[in-house]
């Protein structure tokens, strides 16, 4: 009997200590769960970002910065029609009669996308006057060659095959703007005696812009609206911190001309930030 007390006691602190050792490891394998619960949850919100679909709507739910602005706008000669192109008068009265054209184009660049807003004038139609569309560009930075459709103009009636007819057209890619012709009979010939290569398909580039400051600086040039009191064009911008830029180029061989605008907002407040105003030097006097 008095070896039964204590052996009983000591068999109930060995079960008090194993039921604490029991609770404190339970405590660390939940903890760990919810731990690995939780790290599966982000990988799974990291590997969505790359979704389009989901970043349109993070878009909607949150407001981006604004980080760029462009107003785009280009003239087609009648040298393009008639010899880059190689159109003759009944497809130029079909294009006249249903076709579109652009009168320019706005790009507001934001962090995760691009909103471009095409407005285009029905030339034949007085009645419509200018008509314009707004369109969303998600490009995936895996994908250089996304590109989105903003104008369209059919060359030639449709036929009754199942080939596509020539035509025009204006795409949106992450890095340019690029101004095609799909099937032009006239430009593959034009390419052939330059001796030019030609994509795949036929299809051939006739100009390329670039939206970005490093790329466009060769296109920099004076812009017309700005102008002083004797109605000559102001200067240049020659500080390239500024935030605002006019560019432009002009193909006179092909008949074919572009003018782009951009306001670079993530250098606006470098800009503010930095501008010195300089006065004019006082003369010293000079003594008699």
């Amino acid at each position: 009997m008095d070896i039964l007390w204590p052996a009983l006691g000591i068999a109930v602190i060995v079960v008090f200590v194993f039921f604490v050792l029991a609770q404190h490891w339970g405590r660390l394998l939940r903890h760990q769960n919810w731990t690995i619960r939780r790290l599966t949850e982000r990988v799974l919100s990291l590997e969505e970002m790359a979704d389009p679909v989901w970043r349109h709507k993070l878009t909607d739910a949150s407001p981006v910065p604004l980080e760029q602005v462009f107003h785009f706008s280009f003239n087609l000669g009648e040298r393009f029609w008639r010899e880059a192109v190689g159109l003759g008068d009944g497809d130029r009265k079909y294009i006249r009669d249903f076709g579109s054209f652009v009168g320019g184009v706005k790009l507001e660049r934001w962090r995760s996308h691009t909103v471009a807003t095409v407005s285009e004038v029905l030339p034949d139609r007085k009645a419509t006057g200018w008509q314009t569309r707004t369109l969303d560009f998600y490009p995936e930075a895996s994908k250089s060659s996304d590109a989105l459709s903003l104008w369209e103009l059919a060359l030639a009636r449709p036929g009754l095959s199942a080939d596509r007819p020539p035509s025009l057209e204006l795409l949106l890619g992450p890095h340019a703007l690029e101004f095609r012709g799909h099937s032009c009979v006239g430009a593959q010939r034009s390419a052939e005696n330059r001796l030019e290569g030609l994509p795949d398909g036929g299809d051939i580039v006739f100009f390329r812009v670039p939206l970005d400051f490093a790329a466009l600086s060769e296109f920099r040039s004076q812009d017309p609206a700005e102008s002083n009191g004797n109605g000559s064009a102001g200067q240049i911008y020659g500080n390239g911190n500024n935030w605002q830029a006019f560019y432009s180029f002009r193909d006179d061989e092909r008949g074919i001309e572009w003018q782009l605008r951009l306001r670079d907002l993530t250098r606006k407040s470098e800009w503010e930030r930095w501008k010195v105003l300089e006065s004019q030097a006082v003369p010293l006097a000079t003594r008699e």
